[in-house]
This record gives C-alpha cells, structure tokens and sequence, in this order.
C-alpha cells in the first residue's frame, strides 16, 4: 500500500523548501523533521493504542498511549533519512530510535519480531537499500513494515508497492525524474554542510 501526498498542500509547502539551492543546513534538517512528523500520522495508523490513566488540569482522567510492549521502532537509514526519522520518531513519543547504514546488517540487534518498524530514508530512487532493509525485516517477523520517505522515484515506488504487498509506503511527494546527487546536490551534503569536502 502506498500513502502519497505530492497533492497535500502542507506537504506541498514544506517538500518546496527541501528542493530550493539555498536551504541546507540545519534549517533543511528542521524541515526535513517537520516532513517526518507529518508522515508519523499515516505510521500511527499501524499502532495499536490502549487508554491510561492520567491527571489533567481538572482531576483524574482517561489518556492513551502506545500499547506497552508494542512500541515501534524507527529506522534512520544514514545519513540523509536522520531529520525525517527524528520527525517520525518525536510524534510518536514511545518509539525507538535506531540509526542504521543502507546495509541492512545491523538488524541482529533490533527486536523487531511483533514490533512496527519504520524504516525511514530521505530519498529512494533505485529501491535497493529499501529492499534489503524489508527483505531482512521479513525474516525477523515484525508486526508491520513501514517505509517512510520525503521522495520517491515513482516507478521505483510502484515496483515496490508490488512486490512488497504487506507494506505500508508513507512518501512526502512522488518524482518522476531519478536523480542521484553529488557534493552541492546531494540531500546528505546539503543537510550536513559537507557539500565542499573533497572525500564526499
């Protein structure tokens, strides 16, 4: 299932101000984390919630929170998925935080079996880290796979949509154009402010 909101207005607005040449920095890094709250909303839809007591301002009342044992797992594939995964990760209070590279190896340490586990990338173009990351959640049985990101090439997303039937894609905007950037282009040089360093 894929949840695209290239046509929802807020998201419209805030996706605009990922694109332009003069954001970087850390006010991209804060766009990047108001984009990652917004997509929490279609991640919470897979949570489940119990009530809870709590106080409020007039006396006892009834709260809810995550179901306890149940909270999910938020998968920031580095370096350029960290802000959106904050984002992600800020809304929904309880849930963990994990900062992962592309490969999927570092999942052994992740109790994912019946968990929510969001992987979170800032762009997918070619889908592969996506699909290794999903192929290695498969067989570690979590409750739900969801994938959250600020772009996606469309016809990537559309592969992905079918051969992953089980999991939910939550995007910011779809591209029709596939672009992989370099140093003044790339999304993690621009965030991090490293779009001169020769290495990059």
């Amino acid at each position: 299932m894929l949840t695209d909101h290239s046509d929802s207005p807020l998201m419209r607005l805030l996706a605009d101000r990922t694109r332009r040449e003069d954001v970087r920095g850390p006010t991209l890094a804060h766009v990047h984390r108001e984009i990652g709250r917004l997509l929490a909303a279609d991640v919470a839809r897979s949570l489940a919630l119990e009530d809870v007591a709590i106080q409020h301002p007039t006396g006892a009342a009834t709260g809810v929170r995550i179901v306890q044992g149940g909270e999910p797992i938020v998968l920031a594939l580095m370096r350029a998925g960290l802000f959106v995964a904050e984002g992600v990760w800020e809304a929904l209070g309880a849930a963990s935080l994990v900062p992962c590279a592309p490969e999927a190896a570092e999942l052994g340490r992740v109790p994912a079996a019946d968990r929510v586990v969001v992987v979170v990338d800032s762009v997918i173009n070619t889908g592969r880290s996506i699909r290794r990351w999903l192929d290695a959640l498969g067989e570690r049985r979590p409750r739900q796979r969801v994938v959250a990101t600020l772009v996606g090439y469309r016809p990537t997303m559309a592969g992905l949509v079918a051969d992953y039937p089980d999991v939910h894609f939550v995007t910011a905007r779809l591209s029709d154009r596939s672009y992989v950037g370099k140093a003044t282009t790339d999304t993690g040089s621009r965030l991090f402010g490293t779009e001169q360093w020769r290495l990059e």
